[in-house]
């Protein structure tokens, strides 16, 4: 017999041997698979994380609803009663930006000064 017969009929007996046996050899993982095993199980459990932080964020907020506050509720200074006079400045402002027509600017003119 030559050797290279020897050679595969040990191999067969090997497999055959393991297969009966229930014998396999230690799964084995090269470095580069490791890292990127870990790297995505890592990503995985970090957006898991973040989904959960998220949506108890959520939650929070629509059973705690907010009030929002304009500058104008939280200033020190008293709120002054507009003058007829500011009143006629924004009016102004609003003719010449073309906001309002001439017969809209008279009448509301009109009524500020019969407001006096």
């Amino acid at each position: 017999m030559s050797v290279k017969s020897k050679v595969s009929i040990t191999a067969a007996l090997c497999v055959i041997a393991a297969s009966t046996l229930n014998i396999s050899p230690p799964a084995q993982a090269g470095d580069a698979g490791a890292f990127i095993g870990g790297v995505v199980a890592s990503r995985v459990v970090h957006n898991m994380r973040r989904r959960t932080q998220a949506e108890e964020t959520q939650a929070y907020y629509a059973s705690h609803p907010r009030t929002v506050t304009t500058t104008s509720q939280t200033s020190a200074a008293p709120a002054q009663k507009e003058t007829a006079e500011d009143r006629i400045k924004q009016l102004d402002k609003l003719a010449a930006g073309g906001y309002i027509t001439p017969a809209e600017y008279k009448a509301r003119k009109k009524a500020i000064l019969d407001s006096l």
